[in-house]
């Protein structure tokens, strides 16, 4: 976030270990790991949902014959819903790596996130 001071990856690394130590490598774990679990939940289980919806909507002759864009658009409408799943998290994730002072977990960040911007934040 800031090229000032962190001027390559290796640079950042240390920088991090520096000043908050070999903990603040893994600053914003809990948003990540939540938000991409949930992420890979809707993804893989909406596909499905997906998939025979637009399957049923075709008709299984058509469906067959046009089940690579069958299988497209269920990919699609599904990773459209996962992402929506992953936002939240990763809105939390980077005010905790990108703002200092901010807040240092998930627990910290998202009722202030809450009380700053409501539900929409």
């Amino acid at each position: 976030v800031d090229p000032q001071k962190y001027k390559s990856i290796f640079n950042g690394f240390s920088v991090t270990v520096k000043e908050d130590g070999v903990r603040g490598l893994a600053k914003g774990w809990a948003p990540t790991f939540i938000g991409y679990s949930m992420q890979g939940l809707c993804k893989f289980g909406f596909y499905e949902v997906f998939k025979i919806l637009y399957g049923n909507m075709l008709g299984e002759e058509n469906a067959y014959l046009w089940r690579t864009s069958l299988y497209l658009a269920a990919s699609a409408s599904a990773e459209f819903f996962a992402d929506i799943a992953l936002a939240p998290m990763e809105a939390a994730k980077v005010r905790i790596q990108t703002q200092p002072g901010y807040a240092n977990t998930l627990r910290q960040a998202v009722p202030k996130m809450f009380g700053e911007e409501g539900i929409w934040a």
